[in-house]
């Protein structure tokens, strides 16, 4: 009998400091822009050092967690191989992506469910502009806790980067990647269905049922 695989996944984490956490629109923001740092890296390239995890992960199911910490626990993970986007207060970092049952010690004692942070200004409408942010939208029900949305997101912008023309995801890169995040209502949900050109189905490891459509993304 053929041995079943332990899954890969893409681990974050975000700084969550008990003083000013970060706001939930920024951490879905920053871990979006920091899913296509990591995977534009050089070292993420063929032939770099994080090249075999990466290929690796992205040749199975592209699997997101999204952890806390702060203090002491926040430097500890900062010393692992990923990189750090910042803005506003708000940090990401995104880690290279493991196997699941070979975590690194200081990153599985993490507490991976559960994040939910608060965002009084989270915005439910966002135009697409020439040159501008990719924006991800995210599905207004269920509603997601931050570290599912901002897996939602990553993944959305990921595959954006995939689907852009090469002059616009050159652009894009050259502006260091930033993502916009809309919260749109029930009644604009399904009309930005209809025609956005990514959309992801969640598999519904977590959170939400298989074949949930929890974001989407577009650009101009």
């Amino acid at each position: 009998m053929r041995a079943v695989e332990t899954p890969w996944a893409m681990q974050f984490v975000v700084r969550v400091e008990r003083v000013e956490p970060p706001r939930h629109s920024d951490v879905c923001e920053l871990t979006a822009t920091a899913t296509l740092h990591l995977l534009t890296d050089e070292r993420a390239r063929p032939g770099g050092e994080w090249a075999e995890p990466v290929q690796r992960w992205l040749a199975g199911h592209i699997r997101k967690h999204v952890r806390r910490a702060r203090g002491a626990a926040w430097h500890r993970v900062a010393a692992l191989d990923g990189v750090t986007v910042a803005r506003d207060g708000a940090e990401v970092r995104a880690l290279l992506p493991y196997p699941l049952d070979a975590l690194p010690r200081d990153l599985a004692r993490l507490q991976l469910e559960g994040l939910e942070l608060d965002d009084p200004a989270r915005r439910p409408c966002v135009d697409a502009v020439a040159d501008g942010p990719a924006v991800a939208s995210i599905c207004p029900h269920p509603v997601l806790p931050t570290g599912k949305a901002a897996a939602a997101a990553a993944h959305a912008a990921q595959l954006a980067a995939g689907r852009m023309s090469p002059a616009r995801l050159a652009r894009w890169a050259a502006a260091g990647f930033p993502v916009t995040v809309e919260h749109p209502d029930p009644d604009r949900w399904p009309r930005l269905r209809a025609t956005a050109p990514v959309e992801i189905v969640d598999a519904g490891y977590t959170v939400v049922e298989p074949n949930t459509t929890t974001a989407l993304a577009r650009w101009a």
